[in-house]
């Protein structure tokens, strides 16, 4: 415990003294009848009298210690600087095609990217999270959101048989791409990423539209990680995207390897542990029972418990 106002205590001299003359002060002779008489001294009562007498001055050393501002300081919080994940899922119609083997039962593209997606929201607590679906046109789902919940909620209605081929048909990863990054674009704070997940080529990326995009996204501080469920392979241009943004591209054909490149994200996009000072907090609790304390015993003493004035 410290205080605010350390220099305020030094006024603490005054009830000292207060109570030091209560207890030395001769008081008032004067001569009674009986003062020559075998009688006891009046010890306990003599104590108990300049003990009452002190009350005002303890409630003044109370009050001194109030205006002096009594504080602790607590352990400072854990902060972890906040990254802004904007998840960009392609929901086409080749992503209802199977993922890796089948040994348990059928495992679309988009059953592996879903699963992998809620446990990295599982492990990256305390990061905002978007989900932005898309094909032919992109719609953003969740915005940026610390409530993960509504992610793993979307999954019976974001799959790829949800959505006519007619409206929902083709990829096109530029136009989702600029969109979530428009999104990004309107957080203030923390870190801006983008996790795109396609097994898809797209004509909206290629020479020279791709470098439109890199320098849309480096304008607006946004890596992007690229993962292919695919394995054949891959459009150059959109590891150019990736490479260019200051981010990265992998395939992933399994879901285990998919759930590893999730991991490599993780690792790469380290959680950021903010320093903070000790939080100060006033503390007067230990000085509100002595003050009530004494304060009643003070006003039961107004009842009688005084020296005679004579």
């Amino acid at each position: 415990m410290t205080f605010l106002y350390p220099k305020l205590l030094a006024l603490l001299a005054i009830p000292v003294i207060l109570a030091f003359w209560e207890w030395v002060r001769p008081g008032q002779p004067l001569a009674m009848p009986f003062d020559h008489a075998k009688i006891g001294r009046g010890r306990f009562w003599q104590f108990l009298i300049n003990s009452a007498n002190c009350l005002p001055a303890g409630l003044l050393a109370i009050a001194i210690l109030f205006l002096a501002h009594p504080v602790i300081f607590n352990p400072p919080e854990v902060e972890r600087q906040l990254t802004n994940v904007q998840i960009v899922l392609d929901t086409s119609g080749s992503m209802k095609s199977p993922h890796g083997p089948q040994t348990k039962g059928l495992n679309s593209r988009f059953d592996s990217a879903m699963t992998s997606i809620e446990q990295f929201l599982h492990y990256r607590k305390g990061d905002a999270f978007g989900l932005t679906v898309f094909s032919r046109n992109f719609v953003h789902w969740v915005p940026l959101t610390q409530d993960t919940e509504a992610i793993v909620l979307a999954r019976p209605f974001i799959a790829p048989y949800v959505f006519p081929d007619e409206f929902w048909g083709n990829t096109f990863i530029g136009k989702a791409l600029y969109g979530a990054a428009e999104l990004l674009d309107q957080a203030k704070t923390g870190d801006r990423m983008i996790i795109l997940l396609t097994d898809g080529l797209s004509n909206d990326i290629v020479p020279p539209k791709d470098s439109a995009i890199i320098a849309d996204l480096q304008a607006k501080r946004i890596k992007v990680f690229v993962i292919f469920l695919i394995d054949q392979p891959v459009t150059p241009a959109l590891v150019s995207i990736a490479q260019g943004s200051g981010g990265a591209a992998w395939p992933a054909v399994t879901p285990e390897a998919l759930n590893e490149v999730f991991k490599k994200i993780d690792e790469m996009k380290k959680v950021v542990i903010l320093e903070k000072k000790p939080r100060a907090a006033d503390y007067y609790d230990p000085f509100f029972i002595p003050a009530m304390v004494a304060l009643g015993l003070a006003i039961l003493a107004l009842f009688g418990i005084r020296y005679n004035p004579w």
